[in-house]
């Protein structure tokens, strides 16, 4: 069991994106459930040190403890991805009401999405995800496994809940 836990600890140390239980157990040739026995073990104890394991985006992988952040930044250079104001409306818009088409995007925000969609193309934050059954059928689009690791989430359940306030003056007619 231990040489097994050195195996899965090292595969997800190298790992550059989050690494699932089902590619562990098929990499390594470790039954999955011997693969979540050791995953349960690494959380338990990653849990209070300078290197947390956490679950996102499907898989799992290590990351600096939060609460550190500020002191061990001296040693990162940061590049993290810049999203302007105009990116972000369009980004929330597309995870909380994927899969969505261009059009419903522009009727949603009241401006034309192109830039802001390339943008997150190029990004990866966002994908073609199909296509709409309607006339011309247009493209779909919807969040990456890239969104919920820039965001820290496990999945969309983890996406925070909206709350619509009334803008003073809308609906009033």
């Amino acid at each position: 069991m231990e040489k097994e836990k050195k195996l899965i600890e090292g595969a997800i140390f190298l790992s550059q994106e989050p690494v699932s239980e089902e590619e562990l157990s098929e990499k390594l040739g470790i039954e999955k459930e011997k693969v979540s026995l050791v995953i349960s073990q690494l959380l338990l104890d990653y849990s209070d040190r300078g290197i947390v394991l956490k679950k996102v985006a499907g898989g799992y992988r290590f990351f600096t403890a939060p609460e550190l952040k500020e002191e061990l930044s001296k040693f990162v250079e940061e590049r993290p991805v810049r999203l302007s104001r105009p990116l972000l409306e369009v980004l929330a818009i597309v995870a909380y009401n994927q899969p969505i088409t261009r059009k419903r995007i522009a009727q949603i925000r009241g401006q034309n999405p192109d830039g802001a969609l390339k943008s997150l193309l190029e990004k990866g934050l966002i994908e073609v995800v199909g296509r709409e059954s309607s006339p011309g059928r247009p493209k779909l689009y919807g969040t990456t496994k890239a969104f919920l690791e820039h965001f820290g989430l496990a999945s969309l359940q983890d996406l925070p809940p909206i709350e619509l306030t009334e803008v003073e003056g809308e609906g009033e007619g």
